[in-house]
């Protein structure tokens, strides 16, 4: 489940950058980045059965932050969608944004459960 879920997140984190941070300079990119390291490391600990290095630890508090500001800029967005009637072009935005949020939350839960 681990290796999968991997997986998943460095697709929607690749789909959340393509879609929404190709043009950006934010720190948001550093942010997808690290996630995408992250969950390779997390392919990699898996496939060859390694114990977790202090860079995997440092890695996933970096993505554990990440995801906390992935919930505010969300969250944010949902406000100002309400405030503005502008859901129509914001829903997919919101839809990826919560799917990455709960990768991340499911991948660093999935970790401190299985681990070694």
């Amino acid at each position: 489940m681990l290796k999968s879920i991997s997986f998943i997140n460095i697709v929607l984190a690749i789909v959340y950058f393509l879609f929404y941070l190709l043009n950006s300079t934010s720190y948001a990119m550093i942010g997808i980045l690290i996630v995408i390291a992250f969950s390779a490391l997390t392919i990699r600990n898996v496939e060859k059965g390694l114990k977790p290095t202090a860079i995997y630890f440092i890695l996933g508090v970096l993505m554990s932050v990440f995801a906390g500001f992935l919930v505010v800029w969300t969250y944010n967005v949902i406000l100002s969608s309400f405030e503005h009637d502008y859901f129509g072009n914001s829903w997919l935005y919101i839809a990826i944004s919560i799917c990455l949020i709960a990768g991340i939350i499911i991948q660093i839960g999935g970790l401190f459960i299985r681990r070694p």
